[in-house]
């Protein structure tokens, strides 16, 4: 062997040897090269020590480029990430849990309201991630959990958790609710003597009343029947809604009619009348009113009594008098024109009134 060979396997067994404990690559935003043992090389979003000629896997960066050792986690976009080893053997950043707006980390499948508690989400495992969904609303009561699609109802409304357009999540206001039952908006329903139907105006339901219920049956405002001898009507207001009574039904040459409250009519008779009125009786009726008896002489209204009376009247250039008295009947009155020489057996129980004209 000459001297050339020998040299060049010392040469080489030395360099080989030295080589065992260092280690090639690039790293560092430097170009390949040799890294002695124990140097901490950062390749991409990853860090490694060099331990006898090779690149031990050390841990991650974070997006602020911190070292994060393998096993242990970092934030990032409202969630909580994790350095590990891949089941290649190499280093991989892993989703682990979801980070809430109080700043806490949930783990797959634990829930968290939003920091208004509004609605609430759940760290869902979805494959290789983990995503913070909102899975429903928070309800009126702010205690119980609405899923999205599903109702509540709070004093006296329905609301449905819902996802509009925008991606806003609310319970929305969808319906009515009258003795424990659900009416959708635009169903009508009865509550006592009233009708209601359920209305929406900007987003938001209410109860709105459109009439009354007459013996079984809807009646609507400004219509008018008849009960007991009373005419009705059914009033709906913004701030009120009542059943009044507007005027007396009657009959009237064979017709059904109404009177309105404060009118005044007659029935005739050849030499008399009656005068009748319409007029409120409590709250809540009306009753025709007997006003009195008018005594007609050649075609002029010129005598009135009350019900109960009774007068005598001389005659117009006449030595004559007549007798006159108004008596009650059972639903009006008559009068009777005597003779005053009969004066006793036509006003027994009546009281004298002076004659008045009418």
């Amino acid at each position: 062997m000459n001297f050339y060979v020998i040299f060049a396997l010392i040469f080489c067994g030395g360099v080989q040897a030295y080589d065992r404990t260092r280690c090639w690559t690039s790293g560092n935003n430097k170009p390949a090269q040799w890294w002695s043992q124990g140097e901490v090389i950062t390749r991409g979003k990853y860090y490694y020590e060099c331990r006898m000629g090779q690149l031990e896997p050390l841990g991650c960066l974070s997006p602020q480029d911190q070292q994060v050792p393998i096993g242990n986690t970092f934030r990032q976009d409202d969630y909580e990430f994790i350095c590990r080893l891949g089941s290649d053997g190499y280093l991989e950043f892993g989703y682990n849990a979801c980070v809430g707006s109080d700043g806490r980390t949930y783990q797959k499948g634990e829930t968290w309201t939003d920091a208004k508690n509004m609605y609430y989400y759940r760290c869902r495992d979805d494959g290789r991630v983990v995503k913070a969904i909102i899975e429903g609303c928070i309800a009126h009561d702010k205690q119980k959990r609405v899923p999205l699609g599903e109702s509540d109802d709070y004093q006296g409304y329905t609301y449905k958790c819902q996802q509009k357009s925008t991606g806003i999540v609310q319970m929305c206001s969808v319906g009515c609710v009258h003795e424990g039952r659900r009416y959708s908006v635009g169903e009508q329903y009865r509550d006592g003597d009233y009708v209601f139907y359920c209305k929406i105006k900007a987003g938001k339901c209410s109860k709105q009343c459109i009439g009354c219920v007459v013996e079984g049956k809807n009646v609507f405002d400004g219509q008018r029947f008849k009960r007991d001898g009373t005419t009705y009507q059914c009033e709906i207001r913004p701030s009120a809604h009542r059943i009044r009574a507007v005027g007396c039904a009657i009959t009237e040459n064979g017709r059904d009619i109404n009177k309105v409250i404060g009118c005044r009519w007659y029935e005739n008779n050849y030499d008399w009348k009656i005068e009748k009125t319409c007029e409120a009786s409590g709250t809540d009726s009306a009753q025709v009113k007997v006003v009195g008896c008018i005594y007609k002489y050649k075609g002029f209204d010129r005598i009135f009594l009350e019900p109960g009376k009774y007068t005598i009247w001389n005659l117009p250039k006449s030595k004559e008098s007549v007798g006159l008295s108004c008596r009650k009947t059972a639903d009006s009155a008559e009068m009777t024109i005597f003779d005053v020489s009969k004066l006793e057996q036509n006003t027994s129980g009546l009281q004298y009134d002076m004659p008045r004209g009418k």
